[in-house]
């Protein structure tokens, strides 16, 4: 019997393929899994982690696949410093130290397929993972494309920095990688990927390539490539932040929709401040159900062959394919349900089926991780979107440390960096690039956010939070050493180098 390819799962998955270029639909994807996608690109090549991985899933794990301390004792005999006398309970310790270290992002299980460990070296990449989502293939084909004749510089600065296996981590289980190496264990290994095609870049793509570029360029103007877990870690944080950064904005870029303002609360407890940077994430979930609106539109456009009427869209209600799960689930009757709410609205037909479809897909095919909520989830774990736990039921943009670092590094050249400019510059060219505000210009920065209608409906003084708010983002830059605060109460931002 031939399966029905289900029409609703089709539109969901062309969207993703077609408008987004990633897949996000899965609340499990964290920075450790876009960092092995992408530095398998970067060095075309996998390792077997077989070895590594026994060691690292500890028996404080409820298993019964985990290898236990007696068969580690047992079968890495070679390689400890008592044989096979080496005590029990120091080979547990070991392996506890081990996953403390190499599972913080707590993307390793029992099962190794499955498994991505904190990558310090090439000898920890592995094969892709379903938890990458196509996200590594999205920023490596940006990185990939030629401009003016060259790839991006960020590739071979993470190809050195993988090169680099004499870092201190990686020297903790160098034992385990030389021990599986010299037993005929797979070892490394070449991936060829599928070649990326030579196509234009919209403009935000151009943008990450930009801040990319900028990024690898800094790191070794001021020396930061000399460590190489450091560069490592802003790559990832940096391709994180981009895949948010995208699918919040695709919808501004391909359907000319309202750019979005991400408001950082530098976490002062300003209410107005905490509140406004609230409604900027729930625009932002809202602009990628507006891009999904528009990508399903311009796809009926085609197939309804651009007759705009109530009985075409009905009839292709009728007609669409669905797999036997969704008809018992009545998907076809709640799609008729919508569609005619949007309809008798005074919405077009076109667009009101549209609509009803993006409601389907979100509620039927991705009901617990909608691509709206991946941005909360990708978010939180690139340190943009918090606070953490699940108390918190509103959520914000918030100003971590480590990735105003990384997107300093991104906006800027070495020459500005090496010769200062205000924080009020540095304010509007982070505006400009990624529509980040901090309050650095009061008037610009509040005009954008009522444009997204934020600032009409926000409680309290807004304006003069924006200045407070400012205020603690330049402590923050002194505090990294990036700025300088002068006499006249101007923060300059400046590097060193």
């Amino acid at each position: 019997m031939v399966a029905i390819k289900d029409k609703v799962r089709l539109i969901g998955e062309t969207v993703c393929k077609n408008a987004i270029g990633f897949l996000p639909t899965s609340n499990s994807t964290k920075p450790i899994h876009i960092a092995n996608g992408l530095f398998r690109r970067c060095r075309g090549e996998v390792c077997d982690i077989t070895a590594v991985h026994e060691w690292v899933t500890s028996e404080r794990r409820k298993s019964d696949t985990i290898t236990s301390s007696e068969e580690i004792r047992e079968k890495y005999a070679d390689i400890l410093i008592n044989g096979r006398n080496e005590g029990v309970d120091n080979i547990a310790n070991m392996r506890f130290v081990l996953e403390e270290i190499f599972n913080q992002d707590k993307a390793s299980y029992p099962s190794l397929n499955d498994s991505v460990l904190n990558i310090s070296s090439h000898w920890l990449i592995k094969n892709p993972v379903k938890s990458e989502a196509l996200i590594d293939k999205f920023i490596f084909d940006i990185l990939v494309q030629e401009i003016d004749g060259k790839k991006s510089e960020a590739i071979d600065l993470i190809n050195d920095a993988l090169k680099d296996d004499i870092d201190d981590l990686t020297r903790l289980i160098k034992p385990i990688i030389v021990y599986s190496d010299n037993n005929n264990q797979d070892g490394i290994s070449a991936r060829k990927e599928v070649e990326t095609e030579k196509k234009d870049l919209d403009a935000c793509k151009l943008t990450i390539r930009m801040a990319f570029d900028n990024l690898a360029k800094n790191m070794k103007a001021f020396g930061q490539s000399k460590t190489s877990l450091l560069v490592l870690q802003r790559m990832v944080n940096l391709a994180s932040f981009s895949a948010v950064y995208y699918l919040i904005t695709v919808n501004s870029t391909k359907y000319s929709g309202n750019a979005v303002p991400l408001l950082l609360d530098a976490g002062v407890g300003l209410s107005s401040i905490e509140y406004a940077s609230g409604e900027c994430l729930i625009a932002a979930k809202k602009a990628v159900e507006d891009m999904f609106v528009n990508s399903i539109e311009a796809m009926l456009l085609e197939e309804i062959a651009r007759n705009d009427s109530n009985e075409e869209c009905l009839k292709y209600i009728a007609q669409m394919m669905l797999d036997e799960k969704n008809e018992k689930s009545k998907v076809r009757e709640g799609l008729v349900s919508f569609y005619s709410s949007f309809y008798t609205d005074g919405n077009p037909p076109i667009h009101a089926l549209a609509r009803a479809l993006q409601l389907i897909v979100y509620t039927f095919i991705y009901p617990n991780n909608t691509p709206s909520d991946f941005c909360r989830a990708l978010g939180a774990r690139v340190g943009l979107v918090g606070p953490s736990g699940n108390a918190i039921k509103k959520k914000r943009f918030l100003a971590n440390r480590f990735l105003i670092e990384t997107l300093t590094l991104s906006a800027l050249d070495a020459n500005e960096l090496r010769e200062g400019l205000e924080l009020r510059e540095l304010g509007n060219i982070l505006r400009d690039m990624y529509g980040i505000v901090f309050g650095t210009d009061v008037e610009k920065d509040y005009a954008l956010l009522e444009k997204s209608n934020i600032s009409q409906n926000t409680p309290g003084d807004l304006r003069g939070d924006l200045t407070i708010n400012a205020r603690a983002i330049a402590e923050m830059y002194i505090s990294f050493r990036m700025a300088k605060k002068y006499a006249d109460g101007v923060t300059i931002i400046e590097m060193e180098g």
